[in-house]
C-alpha cells in the first residue's frame, strides 16, 4: 500500500487480456501520480472496475451494496499532469457507471484509436442540461468522461483520434475553458458537425489542428452575432489543416455581413485539401500573420485577395506550393486598386510546382518588398513576368532555382538585377529549351 501511494507514473502497455486496470479500493494510494500512460491493450474495456466484482463474477454483475456505492463514485487525481490512452480497441469508458472525475492538474491529453469510445464527454447530470434524451441515452453507450466545469480545470491539450465514429452533446464552454491547443484526428464525416460544436466551445483556444478527417467545413457561424463569430477566432495563433478532402471552406461566407479578424493568427497552413477553392472568405483580415503555407490544393485559382494582401502586414514567410490550378497569388477587381500591397516584412517566398502560375498578379498594380531576401521558383512553367504593376526588392540579390535551397550551386541561382528582369528571362530560356525538344524529337528518323 505505501508503494502505490508514492507512485508518480503507470505506464501498462501490450498487456492483452487486461480487461481493467484499477479496482476502486486503489483510488485513494492514487493520489500522487503524475502520469497515466495505457497503451496496446486490446482487451480492456474499462480503467476502474466496482470493487465488488471479483474473479467468479461476470463483468456487469454488482450487488445492490455496490449499485449504491456507486451512485456516488468520484475519482479524483489531484497531481496527474498527463494522459494517454492509446490503441485500446475495447475501451468503452473510464468507469462504465454513474461516476464523476476530477483532474486539478492535469495539463495535456491523449486519446488515439480507441475505436470503441463512441462518446469522448458528456455533461454530468446537473451541470448544464440533463442526460434524459441525450446522446448518451439514446445510443446506451457511456462516454469516456462525463464532465462538468471542474474536471479538466486546466487542460491545455488534447489530442483526438477517435478512428470512428465520434458522437456526444454540445458541452458547455465551461467544461475545457482553459484547453489551448487541439489536435483531430480521423473525424468521421457523421461526426464533423459535432467537432465544429466542439471547437466553438473553447474560449481561449489557441492551436487547433484538424487532419485526415471528413470537415466540409470549420467552422460554423450560423445563428452567431458578429462579435460571437469574431471570439471564436480571437485567440487562435496556429491554424493548421491538412488532407481534409471534402473540405470546400473554411466558414460558409454568407455568414459573414462583416469583417472577421483572426487578431491573433501567427501560422496558417493548409496542406493536401484538393477541394478548397477559397483560402478564406474575402471580408477576413490577417494582421499578425507571419507564416503562410499552402500545398496540395488543386482547386485554387488565386490564393488570397487584394484586401486581404493588404492586411498581412506582418507576413514573413510565404510557400505555395503543389497546387495545379493556381494562376495568381494576389486577385483583385479593377476598382478594388488602391495604391500598390506593401509586404513589409516578407523574407522568404517560395513558388514552386505551380504548372498554371502566370504572375504574381494578373491585374495591373505595384508590390513592395524592402526587406524579401529569398525566392525560390521551382518548376512554374508559365510564369512569364512577376507582377504587371511596378515592383521593389531592394534586399533581394538572386532567385534560386531548387527544392533543396542550395545557394551554393551557381546552376541553381539566377540574377539579372531585377526580379522581374529575372523571371521573364528564365521564361524565355524555358521556351527556347522547349523548342529544341521538341525539334530534336521531330528530326529523329522513323524506325522501320
Amino acid at each position: 500500500m505505501n508503494y502505490f501511494s508514492k507512485l508518480k507514473e503507470i505506464e501498462v502497455e501490450s498487456c492483452e487480456k487486461l480487461s481493467n486496470i484499477f479496482p476502486m479500493n486503489m483510488m485513494e494510494r492514487l493520489e500522487n501520480l503524475e502520469k497515466v500512460q495505457i497503451v496496446n491493450c486490446d482487451s480492456l474495456e474499462e480503467i476502474f472496475v466496482p470493487q465488488a466484482l471479483t474473479g467468479n463474477q461476470p463483468h456487469g454483475v454488482a450487488t445492490t451494496e455496490s449499485i449504491l456505492e456507486e451512485t456516488m463514485a468520484k475519482f479524483v487525481f489531484p497531481s496527474a499532469t498527463y494522459l494517454r490512452l492509446k490503441n485500446l480497441p475495447s475501451l468503452k469508458s473510464f468507469y462504465t457507471r454513474a461516476h464523476a472525475t476530477e483532474w486539478p492538474s492535469l495539463r495535456k491529453m491523449k486519446v488515439v484509436d480507441c475505436q470503441n469510445v463512441q462518446i469522448f464527454a458528456s455533461e454530468c447530470p446537473g451541470f448544464g442540461e440533463t442526460q434524459k434524451g441525450s446522446q448518451v441515452e439514446i445510443s446506451n453507450q457511456p462516454p469516456l468522461f462525463r464532465v462538468n466545469e471542474v474536471t479538466f480545470p486546466i487542460l491545455e491539450e488534447l489530442i483526438l483520434k477517435p478512428n470512428d465514429t465520434w458522437h456526444g452533446q454540445v458541452l458547455s464552454t465551461e467544461c475545457f475553458r482553459k484547453l489551448k491547443v487541439l489536435e483531430l484526428i480521423y473525424i468521421s464525416e457523421k461526426s464533423t458537425s459535432l467537432a465544429c460544436c466542439f471547437i466553438q466551445s473553447l474560449p481561449n483556444l489557441e492551436k487547433l489542428l484538424v487532419k485526415d478527417s471528413s470537415f466540409c467545413q470549420i467552422f460554423q457561424f450560423e445563428g452567431l452575432s458578429d462579435d460571437q463569430r469574431n471570439a471564436a477566432l480571437t485567440h487562435l495563433t496556429e491554424l493548421r489543416l491538412s488532407k481534409l478532402p471534402e473540405l470546400t471552406h473554411l466558414w460558409k461566407e454568407e455568414f459573414q455581413p462583416g469583417v472577421i479578424t483572426f487578431s491573433n493568427l501567427k501560422l496558417l497552413e493548409v496542406l493536401d485539401c484538393g477541394k478548397l477553392k477559397t483560402l478564406v472568405p474575402s471580408l477576413v483580415s490577417f494582421n499578425n500573420l507571419t507564416i503562410l503555407k499552402v500545398s496540395g490544393c488543386h482547386g485554387f485559382t488565386n490564393l488570397i485577395t487584394y484586401s486581404i494582401g493588404r492586411s498581412l502586414m506582418q507576413i514573413r514567410r510565404m510557400s505555395i506550393t503543389d497546387c495545379k490550378m493556381i494562376e495568381e497569388i494576389v486577385a483583385c477587381d479593377a476598382d478594388e486598386i488602391q495604391g500598390a500591397i506593401v509586404f513589409s516584412q516578407l523574407r522568404y517566398l517560395k513558388l514552386s510546382c505551380l504548372p498554371n502560375l502566370e504572375s504574381f498578379s494578373l491585374r495591373n498594380h505595384g508590390f513592395e518588398f524592402p526587406n524579401l531576401q529569398k525566392v525560390i521558383v521551382h518548376e512554374c512553367p508559365k510564369l512569364e513576368i512577376f507582377c504587371q504593376g511596378d515592383l521593389t526588392t531592394p534586399k533581394l540579390q538572386q532567385v534560386l532555382l531548387a527544392e533543396d535551397e542550395d545557394e551554393d550551386d551557381e546552376e541553381k541561382r539566377r540574377w539579372e538585377g531585377d526580379l522581374k528582369t529575372t523571371i521573364r528571362k528564365l521564361f524565355e530560356e524555358m521556351n527556347v529549351h522547349n523548342s529544341e525538344v521538341i525539334e530534336v524529337t521531330l528530326e529523329l528518323p522513323t524506325l522501320q
